[in-house]
């Protein structure tokens, strides 16, 4: 594709591109929001217990925030395209196989999402009704799983997170595959188109490095992800459509690799403008002629200064 086509393909899908990138922003929010709502905090009842109970008690909640998302991630599918398309252009050594895993990792994602809130419902009903026992538990460990089932104290604490990793060491291979390619290559785009388009001039450093940790806490969830994405997701539309702060990097309408300006250097660019655009009604009169003598269009030439010659005092 050429410069030309490429540009106007960018200004043709820059819209749908932005709206894409605004509405996974939002339903990443919504859908977070959702699923945190059906939590409650019951006295004498710590945290993973109380998650499940919470979930046994509204799993429809939690299946519509999971769907939520789950479309968000999709449409992070166009957000990648768009970027990616715009950086090969502009850096034709990014490797062409992105585009394949930009078609696999945002769906294996998004199922993996809500096939994720279906165990997690089976765990949480499994758990509400009581309805398991641990055969192997030795009774002189504290505390004592044998006493299992429970739901409050310290007890229902270690009944629930040893009720967890029992369904983890009979996992469906299902979903053992969606909850780690899934994520995996969600994270890996996150990471490698921001700093690809970064070298384009697509992408200013302080976007890129918000990428780039949007892809760590993908796969290191420390702090919720969800927060960090959706500035990002809505900083990365506001650029798609020229409304950055300052204007987007002169890559964007050269469709070339020009660096991202740095903030020295887009004071200095916007006074050469302003230099410029002064200049020009003068420029349009035409250039005048100087002559020798120092005049200009047949104006006299200026009167020069008399010089005066200092004596030399005689002894």
């Amino acid at each position: 594709m050429s410069k030309t086509d490429q540009l106007e393909w960018e200004a043709r899908l820059r819209l749908p591109a932005a709206l894409a990138a605004f509405g996974a922003a939002l339903l990443a929010l919504l859908g977070f929001v959702i699923t945190r709502s059906i939590y409650e905090d019951r006295p004498g009842v710590l945290a993973g217990p109380d998650g499940l109970l919470s979930v046994n008690e509204s799993p429809g909640v939690l299946i519509a925030g999971s769907a939520v998302g789950a479309v968000a991630t999709l449409l992070l599918a166009f957000v990648f395209f768009y970027l990616f398309r715009a950086t090969l252009q502009r850096t034709p050594t990014v490797p062409r196989w992105f585009v394949y895993l930009i078609i696999a990792g945002p769906p294996l994602y998004a199922v993996a999402q809500v096939v994720g809130a279906l165990d997690q419902i089976d765990l949480a009903e499994t758990f509400a009704d009581r309805s398991y026992s641990f055969e192997d538990a030795n009774p002189q460990d504290s505390p004592d799983l044998t006493q299992c089932p429970a739901v409050r104290g310290d007890l229902g604490d270690a009944c629930a997170d040893e009720l967890a990793q029992d369904s983890r060491q009979s996992p469906n291979p299902v979903l053992i595959f969606l909850s780690l390619v899934g994520p995996i290559l969600v994270a890996f785009l996150f990471v490698m188109l921001p700093l690809r388009a970064r070298r384009a001039g697509l992408l200013s450093p302080f976007m890129s490095i918000l990428g780039v940790l949007c892809g760590i806490l993908l796969v290191l969830p420390v702090l919720p992800p969800v927060i960090l994405q959706a500035f990002w997701l809505g900083a990365i539309g506001a650029l798609f459509l020229g409304k950055w702060p300052g204007g987007r990097g002169p890559a964007w309408e050269t469709g070339e690799a020009d660096p991202w300006p740095s903030p020295a250097q887009r004071r200095g660019l916007a006074g050469a403008r302003d230099e410029d655009a002064a200049a020009e009604p003068e420029a349009a009169d035409g250039e005048a002629d100087v002559q020798p003598d120092g005049s200009v269009d047949g104006e006299p030439p200026p009167e020069r200064p008399t010089s005066r010659k200092r004596k030399r005092k005689r002894s």
